[in-house]
């Protein structure tokens, strides 16, 4: 084997911002990860783990990651803008829980009520505090009473 077929050998595939990039597997310096895209990560941009069905994670500039092959990183986001009950939110993150979403307004939705997903043309989603919901611009969500009393018969 020539000294550059070893050398690729021992390489994995991570993706920062959808593009590819060949890297040895094991901790590296974030600062490293930063480095790598082209052009680098500028020092006003966070750079995130892209962690499926959970939380994405916000990497320490100054810390170290172990990195394994197929891990998808991104820069910070733009805002987007979501709804609930009819109020306008900015917000950064592209996967928020149902618990999460719940502290968006003020004060947080209470307890009592239900989250819902408004979903045109079809059923609305019940969003519960575990679900983890992928947000895309415009979404719209609205609360309605947990439980609803009919009222006692006469």
């Amino acid at each position: 084997m020539s000294d550059s077929s070893a050398s690729r050998a021992g390489k994995i595939t991570i993706h920062i911002d959808g593009e590819p990039y060949k890297i040895h597997a094991g901790p590296i310096p974030v600062a490293a990860l930063r480095a790598l895209r082209r052009p680098a990560v500028p020092d006003d941009k966070d750079l995130w783990l892209d962690i499926e069905d959970e939380q994405d994670q916000e990497l320490d500039p100054a810390g170290s990651i172990n990195v394994t092959d197929g891990m998808r990183f991104f820069t910070e986001i733009d805002a987007i803008t979501i709804r609930i009950d009819r109020v306008e939110y900015e917000v950064f993150e592209r996967k928020m829980t149902g618990a999460k979403l719940r502290t968006l307004p003020s004060p947080d939705v209470a307890a009592d009520r239900d989250l819902w997903r408004d979903i045109p043309d079809k059923r609305d989603v019940k969003v519960q505090d575990e679900d983890i919901v992928h947000l895309k611009e415009g979404m719209r969500f609205f609360t309605a009473p947990g439980r609803i009393n009919p009222g006692q018969e006469s």
